[in-house]
């Protein structure tokens, strides 16, 4: 409680000894206690931005440094194979991602945990949709349409708000989403401005969530097309003790060319191994895009990290190291746009390895020392770990093919791989089986279903040069900085959606 005299110091001062009128001590004693707890809370906030800037720059140091030895070593073993004539060793380390590759594609084949759908008439929980969005304008339009069509009502009323953030577009989003507001009730729009946007979508995805009215926060990217029942159909996996769930992921212009089709295989792919896990210990992971999380173990996770690079994966950690469970949903899908260029892909998938290493990195020990079962962080660290293999695992693919010719040209190998023959059947055809399983999922004919296997396999060869450029932008960044995936959008638009099978 402030005292007599420093009230009479107060009012002897500007601007209150320039007032006629008479001020009430009591009402001047409550403005200035308000305005110190909001000087408390100002000075407590940068204190705390501050800890968390100094706590990210350790963070960069580490990452640099393990990303230092991980390049080193792969180097020195790659070098000291060729030298030696010897790769014994690569199939031992390979019986790592062999293992996990095989337990997943056998694990996917069991048929996931029905849910209980909603029924006419039943009480829906309300949730709220983040949309983040930076100079969107050629999709945003289609997306919040799109969203806003969904059959999830309740008594008449729908039973989710769209909450889209403008961050900081410099194109037209700002004016059409304006225009979408006039016919959408249900939609809100955050505008973030310089020098706050252009931060982060973790930072993005917190603001939406601070003016969120929902109890289930889902997450869709501005190129985002689904159905009028998908909300029905993924919210019921949230049922129980379940903390979030995601979707299935496709690629809505798929047939544009030959890398939009390969990157709707890969995420075919993705979507197998996410059964698989689902199957085994509830351990699935957070896409950036279709994603539905309930809103209090956000909150008890710390929110999204605005620093991480890739915050749904980050989130996903922090709700599973707190005991959380996480399942995936294959009976609806998100559609989103498939990149056209490798200029492109290179970026985004720079981008998404980096986030894997940023997890590897920094919660490796964390996950060791979770009070979670030891099941579970195997599986966190299989998934988090799966970048770090894939330049041993090509590299051991080439050996294999070029000592194949050379035994059929002169019934020799020029590179010497002396471990157990099954040890060496087992590495080379465990890219296969989890593929093959997954492409089935669509019901292709025998001829296209070869074919595709042939292009996938081909097609992920782009990880050798991918493991390089990631390591050298992680070395040499300064910051952690978000790559925006570029959307086109357009004619495509257009096209619909194909229908679920």
């Amino acid at each position: 409680m402030l005292s007599d005299e420093i009230l009479e110091e107060v009012l002897a001062s500007s601007p209150y000894n320039f007032l006629i009128k008479d001020i009430d001590k009591e009402e001047l004693a409550r403005t200035i206690a308000v305005a110190l707890k909001k000087h408390q809370q100002n000075t407590l906030d940068i204190i705390t931005a501050k800890n968390k800037v100094k706590e990210k720059n350790e963070e960069l140091i580490i990452e640099k440094s393990n990303t230092s030895l991980l390049l080193g070593a792969c180097i020195v073993l790659i070098i000291t194979a060729l030298l030696t004539k010897n790769a014994t060793w690569l199939q031992w380390v390979l019986l790592i991602p062999t293992a996990a590759m095989l337990t997943n594609g056998i694990a996917s084949i069991k048929k996931q945990t029905e849910v209980e759908a909603f029924k006419d008439g039943d009480e829906l929980p309300f949730i709220s949709i983040l949309i983040p969005a930076h100079n969107e304008e050629y999709t945003i339009k289609s997306t919040v349409d799109s969203v806003a069509k969904c059959d999830y009502h309740y008594n008449g009323e729908p039973q989710f708000e769209i909450i889209v953030i403008n961050d900081g577009s410099t194109d037209s989003t700002g004016d059409i989403l304006k225009s979408i507001k006039e016919y959408t009730p249900n939609l809100k729009i955050i505008t973030r401005h310089p020098p706050r946007s252009g931060k982060g979508k973790g930072f993005v995805l917190n603001d939406g969530l601070a003016l969120s009215k929902g109890e289930i926060i889902g997450v869709f990217d501005a190129d985002t097309q689904i159905k009028p029942d998908y909300l029905k159909t993924i919210i019921p996996y949230l049922e129980g003790d379940i903390d979030g769930v995601q979707s299935r992921v496709k690629m809505f212009n798929k047939d544009q060319n030959y890398l939009t089709y390969m990157q709707h295989l890969e995420f075919s792919s993705f979507a197998n191994t996410l059964i698989a896990k689902d199957n085994l210990r509830r351990t699935g992971f957070l896409g950036g895009n279709g994603q539905f999380v309930k809103k209090q173990s956000i909150i008890d996770s710390g929110k999204w990290d605005g620093f991480a690079v890739t915050e749904d994966l980050n989130l996903a950690i922090k709700i599973m190291l707190n005991g959380g469970k996480i399942r995936f949903c294959d009976d609806c899908s998100v559609y989103q746009e498939a990149i056209a260029d490798w200029k492109s892909l290179f970026r985004q998938r720079i981008r998404w390895a980096m986030g894997n290493f940023e997890s590897l990195f920094i919660y490796f020990p964390e996950i060791l020392k979770a009070k979670i079962p030891l099941s579970k962080k195997l599986g966190i660290i299989e998934h988090i770990s799966f970048y770090s293999f894939n330049l041993l695992i090509f590299f051991g693919f080439i050996i294999t093919i070029i000592n194949i010719l050379s035994w059929l040209t002169f019934q020799s190998t020029v590179i010497r791989m002396d471990a157990p023959f099954i040890v060496g059947i087992l590495s080379f055809i465990s890219f296969f089986p989890a593929t093959t399983i997954a492409f089935l999922r669509e019901k292709p004919g025998i001829i296209k279903l070869i074919k595709d296997i042939i292009k996938y396999y081909l097609y992920s060869y782009h990880l050798i040069p991918l493991f390089f450029m990631t390591m050298a932008t992680m070395i040499t960044r300064k910051e952690r900085k978000w790559a925006k995936t570029e959307h086109v959008g357009g004619e495509k638009e257009a096209i619909a959606i194909e229908d679920e099978k």
